[in-house]
């Protein structure tokens, strides 16, 4: 674990912390999923659904695996939603991507 900490503050040190500016270690990114928002009340609740891939690229053939769901009517069912006003999209990324976290935000009653 040391090993680990002392090599990514040596290449943090080298490169001026570029792996993580770019994104490559860690992205963390909400936008909305709506394009006119004026007007839009938020209502009283909000609720998560996500869903979580892990892709490993390799030369010829690239292996992947997503699971869960983030469909819209599936959060609003399991959260007990009646109305939707708006909802964000927020994605997660590790280590150049192996790991991905794709969420929906819903707001509403």
């Amino acid at each position: 674990m040391r090993s680990t900490l002392a090599l990514l503050a040596l290449c943090c040190s080298l490169a001026g912390c570029s792996l993580i500016s770019r994104g490559l270690l860690y992205t963390d990114t909400t936008q909305p999923l709506c394009s006119d928002l004026r007007g839009t009340i938020v209502g009283d609740r909000a609720a998560i659904g996500s869903s979580k891939k892990v892709e490993i690229p390799v030369t010829r053939v690239d292996f992947s695996a997503e699971w869960d769901s983030r469909a819209i009517g599936d959060i609003a069912k399991a959260h007990g939603m009646s109305a939707i006003y708006t909802c964000d999209a927020r994605r997660q990324s590790y280590v150049l991507g192996i790991w991905r976290k794709d969420s929906v935000i819903l707001y509403g009653e």
